[in-house]
């Protein structure tokens, strides 16, 4: 009996959803307490009616801080929420009589309006509850009423700016992701992004599922990359470790432009990591770096300036660049030996990477990957797999 019990509980008691983090939990709980307790310091020395905190701002705190990436949590169904709440509670309470269908007719309209207006809210219900059951109200109180409500709602939408963002460490509120930049200046979509989900595709599954779907467009994207590069990691097993190259060539700051050069061209490479003495990484050097020395990029240029780049000025003062690290590029993106393949192809495609240093604990470069190194070992591990 007791298995078909505990086997009952989790399908139809337990919220099918993943625990918070015990960080996110006090943080949660944190700005919580801040914000209930500064709206209602706050609201408590401002006379605006009968009550100063109202008790669906609660309800409102638990959601703002425990669940600030849900879509009613955002500033509009905040606002929007509690306003439709607000009329029609006073609407209900002042037409019809009898208190609990007055209750009903309320909580009712307000979901209707919520869920019609794009603003729900789930302490809004319990405003119009609030309100029904503290009136009828007189005509003259009826302002007094709105700048209540107003007031509970812009205090704690305050705080949850200020807290989310300034002490919480969140984005608040999440608004919408706009299409990554193809590093490339053209229309198209990053290469990930024309593989993944479209705006089309969840709002054609949404309306299948003809229901509230409480999670941001742009966050359930997130979520379903995630997924997709735990899962790639889980059957791919490999990491920046097992595909880098190894026998590295590297140039540090005082090495002269034309060493440089010819040990590009010799190695038939596009790029060179920039080292201290310690071997750590401090820059890369890459064909566009000698390129964007030169005013005169055209083909019967191109020549000249490069020669005139690349040979060392006589005396001890120059006007142009002499070694490598006066050209490099200072900002690398590197990875980590442990990285694995699924955050390396969103860096290669992405953002347009061609090559990426790899560093050890210490910052010491010990390898490079390429996309010549992915793609050699998404087909190595595609032919393994149909083999």
């Amino acid at each position: 009996m007791l298995p078909e019990l505990r086997g009952f509980a989790r399908r139809y008691l337990l919220a099918d959803t993943i625990a918070l983090s015990p960080a996110e939990r006090w943080r949660s709980a944190l700005g919580a307490l801040l914000a209930v307790a500064v709206c209602g310091a706050l609201l408590h020395t401002m006379p605006v009616a009968s009550h100063w905190l109202i008790a669906p701002i609660g309800a409102s705190a638990v959601i703002l801080f425990g669940l600030s990436h849900s879509p009613v949590a955002q500033p509009w169904p905040l606002l929007g929420g509690y306003l439709m709440a607000t009329l029609a509670a006073l609407a209900s309470v002042q037409f019809l009589p009898w208190l609990p269908v007055a209750a009903a007719v309320a909580v009712a309209v307000t979901t209707w309006l919520m869920a019609r207006l794009n603003c729900f809210h789930p302490p809004g219900g319990a405003l119009a509850l609030f309100l029904v059951l503290d009136g009828p109200y007189p005509p003259e109180h009826l302002l007094p009423v709105f700048g209540l409500v107003f007031a509970n709602a812009a205090a704690m939408l305050i705080m949850a700016l200020l807290l989310n963002n300034l002490v919480l460490g969140r984005r608040y509120p999440i608004g919408l992701d706009g299409t990554a930049a193809n590093p490339h200046r053209t229309g198209d979509a990053p290469p990930l992004a024309r593989l993944g989900l479209s705006h089309d595709d969840l709002e054609q599954a949404v309306r299948q599922l003809d229901t509230f779907v409480d999670i941001q467009e742009s966050e359930l994207v997130r979520l379903y990359n995630l997924a997709v590069d735990h899962a790639f990691n889980r059957h791919m097993g490999l990491t920046c470790a097992d595909i880098m190259s190894r026998d590295m060539v590297t140039v540090e700051f005082g090495t002269e432009l034309e060493e440089g050069w010819t040990l590009l061209r010799a190695h038939k490479i596009k790029a060179l990591p920039v080292v201290d003495s310690f071997g750590r990484l401090i820059g890369i050097l890459t064909v566009a770096d000698y390129l964007r020395q030169m005013d005169d990029t055209t083909a019967a240029g191109l020549a000249v300036r490069l020669q005139g780049l690349l040979r060392r000025t006589p005396g001890e003062t120059s006007e142009k660049a002499e070694v490598v690290g006066q050209i490099m590029t200072a900002r690398v993106h590197a990875v980590g030996l442990d990285t694995p393949l699924s955050k390396l192809a969103a860096s290669l495609s992405d953002q347009g990477m061609h090559h990426i240093p790899v560093l050890d604990d210490t910052r010491k470069v010990v390898g490079m990957v390429t996309q010549s190194d992915m793609i050699a070992a998404l087909y190595k591990q595609v032919a393994l797999a149909r083999a």
